[in-house]
C-alpha cells in the first residue's frame, strides 16, 4: 500500500528534482534534465493542488490548478511560467531540443515558478 501523499511529499519531491538538475546537466542527460524540470514543476503545482484539496492527478488537472489561482488573484505570468515549464515535458520526448546553456537558465526559471506557487495563501 502506498501511503497518502500530502503538500510536504510533492513540496520535498520538487526540489529532489531541483536538486539533480546539474549533476545530470554534466552527464549530458538532456532528456532526463528536461523531464527533472518539468517534474520539479508539476510537482510544485501537485503542493499547492493538495493543500487547496483540488485534484491534480493528470496534466489538463496541473493546467487547471494554475488557471484556478489566477482566477483567485495569482498573478497571469503564472500561465506563462506553466507553459515555459510544459516545454520541458515536451523536451523528454525529443520533440524540441534545448542546449545545456538553455537548461541552466529554465532551472532557475522554475525554482522562481515554484517560489511563487509556495507563496500563494
Amino acid at each position: 500500500m502506498v501511503a497518502p501523499r500530502n503538500q510536504d511529499y510533492y513540496r520535498e519531491r520538487s526540489r529532489h528534482f531541483l536538486d539533480l538538475v546539474d549533476d545530470q546537466l554534466e552527464q549530458g542527460e538532456i532528456e532526463l534534465v528536461c523531464e527533472l524540470l518539468w517534474g520539479a514543476a508539476a510537482h510544485g503545482i501537485k503542493s499547492i493542488a493538495q493543500r487547496r484539496e483540488w485534484e491534480h492527478g493528470s496534466h489538463r488537472l496541473l493546467r487547471t490548478t494554475v488557471d484556478r489561482l489566477i482566477e483567485d488573484g495569482a498573478s497571469p505570468h503564472l500561465a506563462g511560467q506553466y507553459d515555459l515549464a510544459s516545454e520541458f515535458h515536451i523536451g523528454f520526448y525529443g520533440d524540441r531540443q534545448f542546449a545545456p546553456e538553455q537548461l541552466r537558465l529554465a532551472k532557475w526559471l522554475i525554482v522562481e515558478f515554484i517560489q511563487i506557487l509556495e507563496s500563494l495563501p
